[in-house]
């Protein structure tokens, strides 16, 4: 707190006059304005450093950020290669081919076979569960049947079978000709007879599981 201070009057007499002389160093309004100058001086050097300090600030956050910007995300490679790669069991074609090359069936499909890897001429159904094993690769179904020969498939499922019936309902591409078969015991050796020569779509269903494939019936 400042003293307050009093205008000093210094004076001396020529002749009949006063003269008067008055130190105002300690004059209240001059020491306030100097209080106020340096208060004001101040407060400008402390701004102008929270100006300087709050850019270091944003520069440096911005370096931080350009410098981890995040990349795109890329699939795992084993998640792009598990998406590209194809099953293991061969499909069913849309087409009856007239010949079905012969090739090692499916592990799961091999039992009773010796060697287990001898090459075969099957169908697969679309959703790979379910074969058709075929005894000829070469028009191996006719209609009638050949004399001799019988129209044999022998059906091997994936999945459980609980010897509930194999449901056959087999459709003539390009007609509306249906006619459905029966294979009492399940998934198993079978004779499929149909009525007519061409391409039938077989809708097959056994213990709760259902496949689809096609086979070609040659005119004898």
């Amino acid at each position: 707190m400042t003293a307050p201070c009093r205008a000093a009057v210094h004076g001396k007499r020529t002749g009949n006059a006063r003269q008067e002389h008055r130190d105002d160093r300690c004059i209240p309004g001059r020491s306030l304005g100097r209080d106020a100058h340096d208060h004001s001086g101040a407060y400008a050097r402390h701004m102008r450093r929270s100006a300087a300090l709050i850019l270091l600030v944003m520069l440096a956050g911005a370096g931080c950020s350009s410098g981890h910007a995040p990349s795109s995300a890329k699939p795992s490679a084993k998640a792009a290669s598990s998406a590209a790669s194809p099953s293991a069991v061969p499909a069913a074609t849309g087409s009856c081919p007239a010949s079905v090359t012969p090739r090692p069936l499916p592990a799961w499909a091999r039992a009773g076979f010796h060697p287990p890897t001898q090459p075969m001429p099957y169908v697969v159904g679309t959703r790979g569960n379910i074969v058709a094993i075929l005894w000829a690769d070469h028009d191996p179904l006719h209609t009638p049947p050949l004399t001799g020969r019988s129209n044999k498939i022998l059906w091997v499922s994936k999945l459980v079978a609980d010897g509930r019936p194999l449901w056959i309902r087999a459709t003539l591409d390009g007609t509306g000709q249906t006619v459905t078969r029966e294979v009492a015991s399940g998934p198993g050796p079978s004779i499929i007879d149909l009525p007519a020569a061409g391409c039938w779509s077989f809708g097959l269903s056994w213990s709760g599981h259902q496949d689809h494939l096609k086979l070609r019936y040659v005119a004898n």
